[in-house]
């Protein structure tokens, strides 16, 4: 089995109207299906961390039927038998999850946020509000500062703190599920942030504004990566007057955004990748020592991990 892992740095200025506009692009592939039964066993970890943590896992919940599923596609394969696109699609997804939430085992307070997982709609195709998403994303961010070097911890409020180049940061986590009531989003996100943290930082994720279109694939990572570049850019630019308006004058200082997909790709190493793109926005007029903590932090963050 071959696991492959590449990083893409996207530094290209555009007229959005927010100041350096610099991205990170990951495409992470499991390049041959003998890794199916790796994702089998990585959803058997996850019922494990449930039964360890003493956390019910209902049977109809949408990460259940996920870890079905993976278990499915993995049997299937074994067998010999065909594997239709939405096993592997879920699969995919439900290996993104486990990556994120299995380093909850040294959480104390893990049940909390093992019970949020199982309350509402994980599915990519559903863009309806969901407690399930939301805590999500505050792991999955969490998990990647972790793997990116970071001491995180997640916390409330805002959602995450960190403790970074003699600042405590506070990075209250946001999920976008329409482009509507953007400034109300914003503005829970800037309350979130309390005084005591030397600034904070706004982490919108837009996964849930990815429309998923049937048929659809990719001719190459380089173009579904294109596809989210284009995407980020394009919501950043439409917003960027509620972006200013909750960033100046307040103790966030800066907006992390992130989008993450599955695509089929033509050319690739693998038929279905989980895809990201993040990327750190500020806006200028920063004092110089927050301008300095803020770029070391993003520099550490697009630090491949």
């Amino acid at each position: 089995m071959v696991r492959s892992r590449s990083t893409q740095k996207l530094w290209r200025r555009t007229e959005s109207g927010l100041i350096l506009p610099a991205g990170h692009l990951t495409d992470s592939a499991d390049a041959s299906s003998e890794t199916y039964p790796k994702i089998k066993q990585k959803a058997l970890d996850v019922e494990k961390l449930y039964a360890d943590s003493q956390v019910p896992l209902p049977i109809n919940c949408d990460l259940a039927r996920l870890i079905a599923g993976a278990k499915s596609l993995s049997d299937l394969w074994i067998m010999g038998q065909n594997v239709g696109n939405s096993l592997l699609f879920n699969a995919g997804h439900l290996k993104r999850i486990a990556d994120a939430i299995l380093p909850l085992r040294s959480v104390e307070n893990r049940a909390r946020y093992l019970t949020a997982l199982t309350s509402g709609s994980l599915s990519l195709r559903d863009r309806g509000l969901s407690p399930a998403k939301d805590v999500l994303w505050e792991i999955e961010l969490w998990e990647t500062l972790l793997r990116h070097g970071f001491t995180a911890e997640l916390a409330e409020p805002p959602d995450i703190v960190i403790s970074f180049e003699g600042a405590l940061v506070g990075i209250a986590c946001k999920k976008f599920y329409s482009e509507k009531h953007i400034q109300n989003v914003l503005s829970k996100a800037v309350a979130q942030i309390e005084s005591s943290f030397s600034f904070g930082i706004i982490a919108a994720n837009f996964d849930d504004l990815w429309i998923y279109e049937d048929a659809q694939i990719y001719e190459s990572i380089e173009t579904a990566g294109k596809a989210i570049e284009v995407f980020n850019e394009r919501f950043l630019a439409s917003h960027k007057r509620h972006f200013k308006k909750y960033l100046t004058p307040g103790r966030a200082i800066a907006a992390l955004v992130s989008t993450d997909i599955l695509a089929e790709i033509k050319h690739g190493r693998a038929r279905i990748n989980n895809m990201s793109q993040m990327t750190v926005w500020t806006i200028p007029g920063l004092e110089a020592e927050k301008e300095r903590q803020l770029r070391k932090f993003y520099e550490q963050l697009m630090n491949e991990g």
